[in-house]
C-alpha cells in the first residue's frame, strides 16, 4: 500500500503549501505541550478550522503534544486533548509515557502515536508500547534500514523521517541544552548546543577535527528511497520542519510524492529543494551513514546553492562572476565572511540597474562590508521560485472527489441528487417538481454543465449516474441550487462527529516496591561496598546487575522499555507515568532528571491518593548529568575514519569538548560505542535525601562516570550520614 506524505505545518502559509504540494496528512503544535514552543503553532480555533478543512479534501491530521508533562500540567493536557478529540484530530504524537496511559484509558477512541522522542528502535519497545494502546510508532532517526523492517514487521504502523533536520542525539535523550541553558529540549525549548562550535581536546591538548561545528550533523534526506521504504510495509513518510518556510513544504512534499509516482526527480527539482533550506545532505543512519557521511562540520546553517565567486571588491559594491542566474530580491551568503543579503539593487558591466543577470556573466551588487575577493557566494533564497510557488499555491484547489445519482422519473417530480463517497451518502431534492419542457429538456448535457460549476467548493464529482423521464424541464437556478445544497449536506456529514467515548480513570496498578539502592558505575574500581547493589552497561559481571544501554532489550535496569525490572531513561515526570511503567510490567523507574524536588513531591503525593501505596521509583542523588547520547562519534571521526571499528579511544583517552562559552562536556562510549556527552560538574543532592524520603522515595541512585575509588568513597559517606 502507498505510504502516506505526512508534511510539517508551523504556519498558514506551510498549510497551504503542503495541500497544494499535494500530501496526504500534516502535523503542528498547539500553544502548550509540543516540542516546537517556537513554532507559530496553532490556537485551538484554528487548530479546529485546519482539521475540518483537511478532512474536506482527505487529508489526515496529527497533532502533537509532545513534551514531557508535570503533575500540575497533566489535567490540562488531558483537556486539550479531549478538545481536540472533539474536533476530529486523527491523532496525537506523544512523548510523556504517563500522557499515553491517561489518554488510553479515559478516552478509548482516540488514536495514539509514539513520538520519536521515545527514541524507540526495536520490536520489542514497541510491544510494550502496544499495552498502552499505542497505534503507530515515529520511529528514532537513528534506524538502520534492518532495524525499520524489524518494527515494521510487528504489524504496529512504522513513521519514519525521510527529509529534514536531524538531532544528534536520540530524539528524548538530550538535555544538554536544559543542563547549560536552562531550555529543555523535552520541554520544546531547545537552545541547540549541537548546532554549537566546540574544540575536542584528547589528555588536555587540543585535537584537530576538521571544522568547528563537531557535533552539527547534515540535513536528512531519502526522497530517492522512498519507494523502498514503501516496499518495506512503512505507512508513513515524515517531512521534518514545523519552524520551516512554506517553499520548503511545497518542494519536499512534491518532490516526495514526484519519487512515489515514479517519476525521476531532475537536476532543478534537486536544485530547488536545496535552496529552500539545506545544510548539505546524508541518507542518514538508514543507509549506516557514519563520520562525514553523517557530520557538516564546516557549518551549521543554511547552506542554499553556490552560484559564483566575488572577483572584485570596492567597500559595499560587489563584483561576481556567476556560474548560476541571479535576480534581484534573491537572498545570497557570502561563505568566507558568513555575511548575508537580499539583491536589492544590481547592475551590469554598463552600470545600468537590472532585475535579472544570467549565468556565465559577471554581475555587480550593493552587499555587505567586509567581503573578500575569492569568497564563495551561495544563494540561500530563490525570489523567482518563490513567486512561482507562490502562484501555484494560490491557484491550488485541494477538493475530495464524490460520485452522485441524479434521478427525476417524470412530470410532476423532483430532481433527487444523491452524493455518496466510500462511507458516506446523503440525499437531496428541489423544492419545486419538474415541468414539462417546452422547447428543450433539461438532460445529462444541460446538468453536467451546471453541477461542474465546483472550482471554488469543498469537492467536485468524479462520477455522475443520470436517470431522466422524458420532457422534464428545471431552470438553471434550481439545478445550481441543486448541487449547493448537496454538497452543503454531505460536507456537514463528513465534518460530523462521533460521541465522544469517555470512561472514568479506573486503573489499578500492582503494588511494587523498590528494594535496594543503585550505584550505576563504568568501572570495577568503582565498587567500593560489597553490600550494595551495582549496575552496569559497561561490562557483565557476576557480582554487577546488567543495564542494557539504549538499543538494547535484555538488562535487570533498560535504558529504554526492555526486558528487565527497572525503567531508566525515559523522562518519568509525572504519577501517570510510574502507572504506565507498572501497566508494562516494570517494577519500578528512575525518575527524570527534569523534576525538581517540587516536581517530585507532587507526583509522589499524587500517586500516594490514587493508587494507595507510595511510588516504587528511584531519585538520583549523585552524578554527572548525561547531556546526550549519539550514534555517532566525534573522536572516532576526527583521530580516525568516523566508521567506530576496533577503536576503544574513549576508554583509553580523556576527551572533553569546549564550547565558546568555556563551557565543558567530556566523552565517554558505552560497550555498544554510543558516545554519551557528561557534564564536567557534579550534580549532587544528597543533603536533600531526607526531604525525598518523606514525601514516599525510599531507594536511591549513584552514577558514578569518572569518578575515582576515593571519589566513590566520599559519595558513599555523605549518603550514609
Amino acid at each position: 500500500m502507498r505510504p502516506e506524505i505526512l508534511a510539517p505545518v508551523g504556519s498558514m502559509e506551510a498549510l497551504n503549501a503542503a495541500l497544494a504540494a499535494g500530501c496526504d496528512a500534516v502535523y503542528f503544535g498547539l500553544p502548550s505541550f509540543g516540542a516546537r514552543a517556537f513554532a507559530n503553532n496553532f490556537d485551538l480555533e484554528t487548530a479546529k478550522e485546519v482539521i475540518e478543512r483537511c478532512h474536506l479534501c482527505g487529508v489526515k491530521v496529527y497533532i502533537t503534544m509532545n513534551t514531557i508533562l508535570y503533575e500540575d500540567e497533566i489535567e490540562d493536557a488531558y483537556q486539550m486533548a479531549k478538545k481536540v478529540h472533539s474536533f476530529g484530530v486523527d491523532a496525537l504524537i506523544i512523548q510523556d509515557l504517563g500522557f499515553i496511559h491517561l489518554l488510553h484509558h479515559r478516552l478509548p477512541n482516540l488514536v495514539l502515536h509514539a513520538s520519536t522522542q521515545l527514541s524507540v528502535t526495536n520490536p520489542y519497545q514497541i510491544e510494550q508500547l502496544k499495552k498502552l494502546g499505542v497505534k503507530r510508532v515515529v520511529l528514532a532517526r537513528e534506524c538502520s534500514k534492518e532495524e525499520i523492517q524489524a518494527c515494521v514487521d510487528t504489524g504496529v504502523e512504522v513513521e519514519v523521517f525521510v527529509h529534514g533536520a536531524l538531532c544528534i542525539c536520540y530524539s528524548g535523550q538530550c538535555y544538554f541544552s536544559s543542563v547549560h541553558y536552562g531550555r529543555s529540549g523535552n520541554r520544546g525549548m531547545c537552545a541547540q548546543p549541537c548546532r554549537m562550535k566546540y574544540s575536542l581536546y584528547e589528555d588536555g591538548n587540543e585535537v584537530d577535527t576538521h571544522g568547528d561545528y563537531v557535533l552539527s550533523p547534515k540535513d536528512l534526506s531519502l526522497i530517492d528511497e522512498v519507494n523502498t521504504l514503501a516496499n518495506m510495509g512503512v505507512c508513513s513518510l515524515k517531512i521534518e520542519g514545523r519552524m520551516k518556510s512554506a517553499p520548503y513544504v511545497y518542494e519536499s512534499v512534491s518532490q516526495v510524492k514526484k519519487v512515489l509516482d515514479n517519476i525521476e526527480r531532475s537536476t532543478l527539482d534537486e536544485q530547488n529543494l536545496r535552496v529552500t533550506f539545506n545544510r548539505e545532505y546524508t541518507l542518514g543512519h538508514m543507509y549506516d551513514a557514519t563520520g562525514n557521511e553523517l557530520m557538516n562540520h564546516k557549518t551549521c546553517n543554511h547552506q542554499g546553492i553556490e552560484i559564483g565567486k566575488v572577483i572584485k571588491v570596492n567597500k559595499n559594491k560587489i563584483c561576481i562572476q556567476l556560474t548560476q542566474d541571479l535576480h534581484q530580491n534573491d537572498g545570497i551568503r557570502f561563505v568566507k565572511e558568513n555575511l548575508g543579503c537580499n539583491v536589492n539593487f544590481m547592475y551590469d558591466k554598463k552600470q545600468k540597474l537590472i532585475s535579472f543577470m544570467p549565468k556565465h556573466n559577471t554581475v555587480l551588487i550593493e552587499g555587505p562590508v567586509g567581503v573578500h575577493v575569492g569568497s564563495i557566494v551561495r544563494k540561500t533564497m530563490d525570489s523567482e521560485l518563490n513567486k512561482t510557488i507562490d502562484e501555484r499555491i494560490r491557484t491550488s484547489n485541494r477538493q475530495s472527489k464524490v460520485n452522485a445519482v441524479v434521478t427525476c422519473s417524470a412530470v410532476g417530480k423532483p430532481m433527487v441528487m444523491e452524493v455518496y463517497n466510500d462511507s458516506i451518502r446523503i440525499s437531496v431534492s428541489t423544492d419545486v417538481v419538474s415541468v414539462k419542457a417546452l422547447k428543450r429538456a433539461t438532460d445529462e448535457v444541460t446538468l453536467n454543465k451546471q453541477f461542474s460549476k465546483t472550482k471554488d467548493s469543498w469537492a467536485s464529482f468524479n462520477q455522475i449516474e443520470y436517470h431522466l423521464g422524458e420532457d422534464i424541464y428545471f431552470p438553471i437556478s434550481v439545478m445550481n441550487q441543486l448541487r449547493r445544497d448537496a454538497l452543503e449536506k454531505m460536507k456537514e456529514a463528513c465534518l460530523k462527529q462521533d460521541v465522544i467515548v469517555e470512561y472514568d480513570y479506573d486503573f489499578i496498578p500492582k503494588e511494587s516496591k523498590t528494594s535496594f539502592d543503585l550505584f550505576e558505575i563504568n568501572s570495577l574500581n568503582q565498587k567500593v561496598d560489597d553490600s550494595s547493589c551495582y549496575v552496569s552497561e559497561m561490562f557483565n559481571n557476576d557480582q554487577v546487575l546488567e543495564k542494557s544501554n539504549i538499543t538494547d532489550i535484555n538488562g535487570y535496569v533498560n535504558a529504554h522499555l526492555g526486558n528487565g525490572k527497572i525503567v531508566d531513561s525515559l523522562n518519568v515526570s509525572n504519577s501517570y507515568g510510574v502507572a504506565a511503567i507498572l501497566e508494562m510490567g516494570y517494577e519500578s523507574v528512575v525518575l527524570s532528571d527534569e523534576c525538581d524536588k517540587y516536581q517530585i513531591e507532587e507526583l509522589m503525593n499524587a500517586f500516594m491518593t490514587r493508587y494507595h501505596f507510595d511510588a516504587p521509583v528511584y531519585k538520583t542523588l549523585y552524578q554527572k548529568r548525561r547531556l546526550m547520547t549519539m550514534n555517532y562519534c566525534p573522536v572516532n571521526t576526527a583521530l580516525k575514519d568516523g566508521k567506530r571499528v576496533s577503536c576503544g579511544l574513549c576508554h583509553n583517552h580523556r576527551y572533553e569538548l569546549e564550547g565558546l562559552d568555556g563551557k565543558r562536556v567530556y566523552l565517554l562510549g558505552d560497550k555498544d560505542c554510543h558516545m554519551r556527552l557528561y557534564d564536567v560538574n557534579v550534580t549532587d543532592e544528597i543533603q536533600n535525601r531526607k526531604e525525598y524520603e518523606l514525601c514516599g522515595i525510599k531507594h536511591f541512585r549513584f552514577v558514578f562516570t569518572d569518578e575515582n575509588q576515593e571519589e566513590v568513597k566520599t559519595a558513599f559517606k555523605a549518603y550514609n550520614r
